[in-house]
């Protein structure tokens, strides 16, 4: 666990895992978490989220690109309960 990252993110991370079409892996949880953290300091400052801006976060996560959209509908869902 990166210890730059608060707990917080790594549940969300968790959560996320559970309802992915493939599970995230130990090897890349700190990428997920790194990403949930960049994504929602961006929506709480009320900041614009284009492709190119997720594409962005997930190199600097280290986050595989092809979770971008499954993310993206996560969060979508998350957001509606």
């Amino acid at each position: 666990m990166n210890h730059d990252i608060p707990l917080k993110f790594y549940d969300i991370a968790d959560e996320y895992s559970t309802e992915s079409a493939t599970p995230v892996s130990e090897s890349e949880r700190d990428a997920v978490a790194h990403y949930f953290q960049l994504l929602l300091n961006r929506l709480s400052n009320n900041e614009e989220i284009s492709e190119e801006a997720q594409q962005e976060m997930a190199r600097e996560a280290g986050l595989k690109e092809s979770r971008i959209d499954e993310i993206a509908n996560f969060l979508n869902e998350w957001g509606n309960e």
